[in-house]
This record gives structure tokens, sequence and C-alpha cells, in this order.
């Protein structure tokens, strides 16, 4: 099921809970949908889509709006030429000290960005491309952050984004 044409397509990674996307989709209104959902004739433990399948299938199905939510860190690398070519935006969770995230904080972390994350698509021409990590030094709070610039840059540079 599509959104309607100006609002994002949230897709969530199978390396992320199924169970955080129905919890936070229910609590801010905001659809998230999930490979099990886009692909429900596989099975998942035996034939995941690839990173590239599901990059294609965004662009596809909804362009720039099309955001691609995982915490699959070396996708930033591996798949930044196709993430860029084929137009789509991205939001990474990342733990504290870089670790994955389990379910407790993946719902945390959604419930607190996905209005913000929503208004940078509606309000972009262009991909975007964000982080959410928990910091450690403000008692795990989640802290989003927007790529300035492109993937393809060295280093990537972050700013902080403001929440609310």
């Amino acid at each position: 099921m599509l959104p309607p044409a100006s609002e994002p397509f949230f897709l969530l990674d199978q390396n992320l809970s199924h169970q955080a996307a129905l919890l936070v989709s229910e609590a801010t209104g905001h659809l998230i949908t999930t490979v099990r959902d886009e692909w429900p004739e596989r099975d998942l433990n035996v034939n995941p889509p690839l990173d590239e399948d599901i990059v294609s299938y965004l662009s596809t199905k909804t362009g720039h709006r099309g955001v691609w939510i995982t915490q699959d860190w070396r996708a930033r690398r591996r798949h930044r030429n196709s993430i860029v070519t084929h137009g789509i935006s991205v939001l990474w969770l990342r733990g504290p000290g870089g670790r994955d995230v389990d379910y407790p904080e993946q719902c945390r972390m959604l419930a607190a960005v996905m209005e913000t994350v929503r208004r940078m698509i509606v309000s972009s021409d262009a991909p975007v491309y964000l982080r959410v990590r928990l910091e450690p030094a403000d008692s795990y709070r989640p802290i989003l952050e927007r790529l300035q610039g492109t993937l393809l840059d060295i280093p990537l540079q972050w700013e902080p984004a403001a929440l609310g």
C-alpha cells in the first residue's frame, strides 16, 4: 500500500524488527512497511531480498520519497553508488559504539524521529540521508543527524537535525 504521493514511503530492512515497525506505526501514525510486508511470498530466512533489490524497489516505487530504514552501516559504502543512482533516501540506526540496536532501542529511536524525518523528506526535492544514534553521554537520547553533501563525499559530514 502506498501513502499519498506527497508522503514518504518508509521501508524497514529485514535486519530490524517487524514488530518495531508495527508498534511505531501505531504510536506515531506514520506507516512503516517492512521487507516482510513487501515480499510476502519469500521465506526471508532462506531467500531475503538483496540490498540492491531493496534500493531498486524503493526507487521504482517512490523515488526519493522511498526511505530505506536500516542499521546496515556498511551499506553506506557498499551500496552508495546504487543509492545515489537510484535516488532513494536512507535512515540509518546506530547504537552506542556503532553496535546494532535492539528492539526497544529501535522503537524508541524511530518513535522519536519519524515526524521530523517525514517533514525533511516532504520538503526536499532530492534524496535525504540521515542517521539516528543513541548518545551515551545524554542518557542514550536519540540524536538525528543529516548528511551534508552526498554519500559519495569522503569523509561524510553529519550535522545535527533538530527534533520536533
